[in-house]
C-alpha cells in the first residue's frame, strides 16, 4: 500500500491592501500546480497576509524536484520583487516582506523530510534573492 507524503507550509507576508502585489505572488504561486494554496487569510489591521499551501512530496527527496518549496520560492520572491516596506504600515511588528515561513508534516511525512525542505529553502532564499531585499 502506497503511504501518502504531503507537506503543508505557512507563509506570512507584510502586505494585504496592495492587490497588485497580492495578484503578483499569488500568479508566482500558480506557476506550480503540484502545490495548492488552500487557504488565504487577510487582515487588514495588521496589513498582512497568511497563505497556507499543501502538496504531495516525493519518496525520493534526494530527487531535488519540490513543488512545495519551489513554489514558497517564487512567492517569497514576487514578494521581495512587489512590496517596498518604506510604504507600509500595519499594526503588526514585522521583520520584513516575509515575515515568517513554517513547514508541517502531514501524512507519512517525517519532521525530518519538512524540515530538509524548510533547510534548502532557506539557503535558496539567502544566495538567490538576497540583493532583492536590500
Amino acid at each position: 500500500m502506497l503511504k501518502l507524503m504531503l507537506a503543508c507550509c505557512k507563509v506570512y507576508i507584510s502586505e494585504s491592501r496592495n492587490r497588485a502585489a497580492l495578484d503578483s505572488i499569488e500568479q508566482a504561486a500558480r506557476l506550480f500546480p503540484q502545490a495548492t494554496i488552500v487557504n488565504k487569510f487577510e487582515d487588514e489591521t495588521y496589513n498582512r497576509v497568511g497563505y497556507t499551501l499543501v502538496s504531495k512530496l516525493t519518496p525520493e527527496p534526494s530527487s531535488g524536484l519540490c513543488p512545495l518549496k519551489s513554489t514558497v520560492f517564487a512567492m517569497v520572491k514576487a514578494a521581495f520583487e512587489a512590496i517596498n516596506l518604506e510604504f507600509h504600515y500595519g499594526s503588526h511588528p514585522r521583520l520584513g516582506v516575509v515575515d515568517h515561513i513554517c513547514f508541517h508534516p502531514l501524512g507519512c511525512t517525517s519532521m525530518d523530510q519538512t524540515a530538509g525542505i524548510a533547510k534548502s529553502l532557506a539557503a535558496d532564499i539567502g544566495s538567490t534573492l538576497q540583493g532583492l531585499c536590500l
